[in-house]
């Protein structure tokens, strides 16, 4: 267009804009391609148990929903499934269950795939445990150290949100689906 100035870039400074990309984009991807929940930032030995089984089990599965996208590490059902029977997980690991999820999704300041991922993880087995874990959902002064952000509002919600899962008949999460996670028991589970 008559007016405007043209520059040319030169090959080094494409080179250098691409390597910038590439190394910058690796890095925030990183954790995408690696089982690493950064377990050892967890707040009990059990909650670090739990990531750790979590993190061990992850599957290598597609990221997109509606349409494909990147490959990665993540926690999927049959994670969930396999940690349950494996540690196994107890209607006692509700309150390290309630506060893990809760952090991840609400305080915490990793925004990654990494929160995402071990949010996911412990509301699957939250929601593995059914109706056993009702009655040990915590209350706010129940947690060791609650969080100045936790109240009760939150852990209710959170409640509330896994009775939704188990109790749709065709959830994967619920006894009466015929694609219960748990059909036949934990020595079905693969």
């Amino acid at each position: 267009m008559p007016g405007m100035r043209t520059t040319s870039t030169s090959p080094t400074t494409l080179c250098l804009l691409a390597l910038a990309l590439v190394s910058g984009g690796a890095h925030a991807a990183g954790s995408l391609w690696q089982r690493d929940l950064k377990c050892a930032s967890e707040k009990s030995e059990r909650a670090r148990v739990i990531c750790r089984a979590l993190e061990k089990e992850m599957q290598w599965a597609g990221t997109g929903h509606a349409m494909p996208g990147l490959p990665s590490f993540q926690v999927t059902f049959k994670t969930a499934a396999r940690v349950f029977c494996r540690l196994p997980i107890r209607p006692e690991d509700t309150p390290t269950l309630v506060e893990m999820g809760l952090w991840h999704r609400y305080a915490s300041t990793d925004h990654s795939m990494r929160a995402a991922q071990l949010t996911k993880g412990t509301t699957s087995l939250l929601a593995l445990l059914g109706d056993e874990a009702k009655p040990h959902y915590p209350s706010v002064q129940a947690i060791h150290k609650p969080e100045a952000w936790m109240t009760d509002r939150e852990i209710d919600t959170l409640r509330h949100e896994i009775e939704n899962m188990t109790d749709h008949p065709a959830s994967v999460f619920s006894p009466r689906s015929p694609d219960f996670l748990l059909k036949g028991g934990c020595q079905k589970v693969p």
